[in-house]
Formats: C-alpha cells, sequence, structure tokens
C-alpha cells in the first residue's frame, strides 16, 4: 500500500511538472508572436510616413484650422527665385552691354551690286516729286537671296508704297536696319531672327521706276535719328 501511494505521488508529480513545463513554453510563444506583430506593425507605420507627405495642420485662435507649410520648403522656393532673378538681371546687363557697343561697321552691306543710288534727294517719279532717299540701292540679279546683317526684332515686314515689300530689323540700342526691294518674304512681324538669317529674295521696288529696271535692293541703316554711311562689303 505505501508502495503504491509513493507511485502515484511520482505520477502525479511528473504530470504537474510535465503541465507546467508547457503551459510555459505556450505562454513563451505567444508572448514572442505578440512581440514580432508589434515590430512589424511599427515598421510599417514607418514605412507608409515615409512615403506620405505630412501636412502639418494648425488652429488659430477663432478654432479654424489652416495648412502650414514648412519652412525648409518656404526657404527652397525662395532661394530658386531669388537665383532666377540675379540670372535674368545678368542676361539683361550683357545684352544692353553688347547694345551699346554696336557700331556702323556691325551693319555692312549685304550684297556685293552695282550701286545705283546712295543717301541723299531724289526725284520719284511714282510720286512726282523729290525725296529724301536714306539708304543706298544695289544693283542685284532678281531672286538673290537677302539675309539679315544683324540680328534682331522683326517691326515692319510688308508693303511699302515707294520700296515695296520691305523688312525693318529693330537690332537694340536704338539701331534700325531697313531692307527694300524684296520679294518672297521669309520673316513675319514679331520675330525675332539671328544674324545672316534668310530675310527674301531680291525683286522690283516701285522708288526704282525712272531710273532703272533693274532689279534691286534697297539697304538703309539707322541709329536713334539719324541715318547712318555704309561700308561696302569685301
Amino acid at each position: 500500500m505505501r508502495k503504491w501511494d509513493k507511485s502515484w505521488i511520482l505520477v502525479w508529480t511528473s504530470s504537474f511538472l510535465v503541465g507546467g513545463l508547457i503551459l510555459c513554453i505556450g505562454y513563451q510563444s505567444v508572448l514572442y508572436e505578440s512581440a514580432q506583430e508589434k515590430v512589424q506593425t511599427v515598421e510599417t507605420v514607418r514605412t507608409v510616413s515615409a512615403k506620405v507627405p505630412v501636412s502639418v495642420q494648425g488652429e488659430t485662435r477663432d478654432g479654424k484650422k489652416t495648412e502650414l507649410s514648412t519652412q525648409t520648403e518656404e526657404q527652397t522656393i525662395a532661394d530658386n527665385m531669388s537665383q532666377g532673378s540675379s540670372e535674368e538681371k545678368k542676361l539683361s546687363l550683357k545684352a544692353d552691354l553688347v547694345e551699346s557697343e554696336l557700331s556702323i561697321k556691325d551693319f555692312p552691306s549685304p550684297v556685293k551690286g552695282k550701286v545705283f543710288r546712295g543717301i541723299g534727294n531724289y526725284y520719284f517719279e511714282v510720286l512726282d516729286n523729290y525725296l529724301f532717299h536714306g539708304g543706298m540701292d544695289y544693283a542685284e540679279p532678281e531672286g538673290t537671296i537677302i539675309r539679315a546683317t544683324h540680328g534682331g526684332k522683326v517691326i515692319f515686314a510688308g508693303q511699302d508704297p515707294i520700296l515695296g515689300q520691305k523688312v525693318t530689323l529693330d537690332c537694340g540700342g536704338g539701331w534700325l536696319v531697313t531692307y527694300g526691294g524684296l520679294d518672297n518674304l521669309s520673316v513675319n512681324n514679331g520675330e525675332t531672327i539671328e544674324t545672316l538669317e534668310r530675310i527674301g529674295q531680291v525683286g522690283f521696288f516701285p522708288g526704282a521706276e525712272g531710273l532703272s529696271d533693274q532689279p534691286q535692293l534697297h539697304y538703309e541703316v539707322w541709329h536713334g535719328d539719324k541715318v547712318q554711311g555704309l561700308e561696302l562689303k569685301n
């Protein structure tokens, strides 16, 4: 009877120990899984927060919500605007400097043809009157391509009663250049063209009647209110 009691005591003791061990292992497993879930949740929140821009919300004294931009973004925008403004000023100053350095040497004759008329007062048969002729007329074959001797903005491109089809360029710094006696104009009002860009071809113009039937190019250069003499192209 005593042996049987001892055996039962050993059995029950062993059972309690095994059960306690199982419960302990199970509890630790649950704690580990819970900790892993928390870590994953924290990582997910961090990932989403990094991808989604944060909009800072504040409240005024009146209780109205207002969205505040960060000081860093405002400073970046201000720096970019300041830099852009500085670059524009530099370009403007550079352009003004170039324009102030222009001279008649920058506007040579665009062709090599024979000079029919120079600067002066001439009788225009089409008007039956004397008029001031502010440019040079060069004999050139019809269809000769004419290119700009200096770049500028087209302020006139069309028909003129004396010069026929003409183009006038504003080259900056008070310099104006006119090409007359043209045909097949290649430019339009308001365009900005470069040096040596095609502007048209030699044709006929009414002002040449009574002097010659030869196709001619009329070319004149003004600086301010003064007509400029021309240097013949070599």
